[in-house]
C-alpha cells in the first residue's frame, strides 16, 4: 500500500506527459527530477496534502464570520460554528463559459466583485477573510492587502496561500520582487500597464525559454493581455510577503503579526495567518519552520490512513 501510496504522490508533478503537454510542464518535471530527494519529496508531499494543511490552520484559527475570495471548487473548512460568505471577480456562470468548467460544486456566491474593491463589506465587519492563491493575480497586491485588511476587524485574522516560485511551472525561472517594487506599484499606477507588461514577459519567456524580445514571447503576451487574462504578475516566497506586510502595516498604521504559518523552502505553497493589531504600524514576524514541518508530517499521517481506506 506503501509503495502505491508513493506512486500517487509522486505523480503530483511527475505525471506522465502526453502529446499535449505544455513544453513548459515537461521542462519542470526535469527540473523536479533534478531536484535533491528530500525537496522533490517536500514539494510532491506538500502538493498531495495542500488542503488538509489548509484546513488544519483555519480550523485551528478562524473562527466567528468571514468571507473568501475565489474558492470555487475548493472551500477551506473552517472551525465549528463559524460562517463564511464567497464572493469571486465571475459569476458562476461566467466561470463556466469562459473556463469550460463543471457547474457542479460551485460554492454559491454572495457577491461577484473584485477582490481589489470589497466596498460591499464595511471598515472591520469581518472576523476574518481567506484567499488562496489570489494575490498572485493581483497587479497591485499592495492595494489589494489594505483593502483586505480594511474589511477585518482588530484581533481578526488574514488567511492567505500563495504558490511558492519553486514549485511550479510558471515561476520556479522567476524571480521575487522586494518592498521597493511594491510599494512602486501603488505609488505610481501610471507605470502599472508598462509594469505589467514587463511581468508577462518575464513570465512567457521562462516558459519558453526564449529572450524577451524574441517574437514568439510578445506574440504570447499580447495574447494574455487582449484576453484579459490575470496570471501570475509577481512571483512569491516569505521575503516578498514580509515586505508585502510590512509596508501595508505601515501604510494603514496598523500592526500586523504572524501568528502562524508555513514556509517550508521546497514547499508547493506559502501558507500565512495573520492577526489584525491596533495601530502602529509595526509587522511581527515570528519563526514558523519547526511547527510547518510537524504540520505537514501529521497531514501525511492523515493522508496515508485515508488512502489506505480508500484502497481497502
Amino acid at each position: 500500500m506503501l509503495d502505491e501510496y508513493r506512486k500517487a504522490v509522486a505523480a503530483q508533478t511527475l505525471w506522465t506527459p502526453t502529446e499535449q503537454t505544455p513544453p513548459w510542464n515537461i521542462a519542470f518535471q526535469n527540473h523536479v527530477r533534478a531536484l535533491p530527494r528530500l525537496a522533490r519529496v517536500t514539494l510532491n508531499l506538500s502538493l498531495q496534502c495542500r488542503l488538509r494543511l489548509r484546513n488544519s490552520y483555519a480550523a485551528r484559527h478562524l473562527e466567528g464570520h468571514g468571507m473568501e475570495i475565489g474558492a470555487q471548487y475548493v472551500p477551506t473548512a473552517v472551525n465549528v460554528g463559524a460562517t463564511v460568505e464567497y464572493v469571486d471577480v465571475l459569476s458562476n456562470a461566467e466561470l463556466v463559459a469562459r473556463y469550460k468548467l463543471p457547474a457542479a460544486g460551485l460554492v454559491p456566491l454572495a457577491h461577484v466583485i473584485d477582490g481589489h474593491d470589497l466596498g460591499v463589506y464595511a471598515d472591520g465587519s469581518l472576523d476574518f477573510l481567506i484567499a488562496n492563491h489570489v494575490l498572485e493575480h493581483f497587479d497591485n497586491p499592495l492595494k489589494g492587502v489594505i483593502e483586505w485588511f480594511r474589511t477585518i476587524r482588530p484581533g481578526g485574522h488574514l488567511f492567505i496561500t500563495l504558490p511558492n516560485f519553486r514549485g511550479n511551472c510558471f515561476d520556479y525561472e522567476r524571480t521575487p520582487e522586494r518592498a521597493n517594487h511594491f510599494l512602486l506599484d501603488y505609488t505610481y499606477p501610471a507605470g502599472r500597464e508598462a509594469g505589467n507588461r514587463l511581468h508577462y514577459e518575464d513570465m512567457a519567456k521562462s516558459l519558453l525559454h526564449l529572450p524577451q524580445d524574441d517574437p514568439r514571447v510578445q506574440s504570447m503576451v499580447d495574447k494574455w493581455i487582449a484576453d484579459g487574462d490575470r496570471h501570475h504578475y509577481h512571483v512569491w516566497d516569505e521575503t516578498a510577503l514580509r515586505d508585502l506586510m510590512a509596508i501595508a502595516a505601515k501604510e494603514m498604521n496598523c500592526c500586523l503579526e504572524l501568528v502562524d504559518g508555513a514556509f517550508l523552502r521546497n514547499g508547493f505553497e506559502l501558507l500565512a495567518v495573520i492577526k489584525k493589531g491596533h495601530t502602529g504600524g509595526r509587522t511581527k514576524w515570528r519563526p514558523t519552520a519547526t511547527a510547518a514541518t510537524i504540520a505537514l508530517a501529521k497531514a501525511v499521517y492523515d493522508d496515508i490512513r485515508s488512502y489506505q481506506l480508500s484502497t481497502a
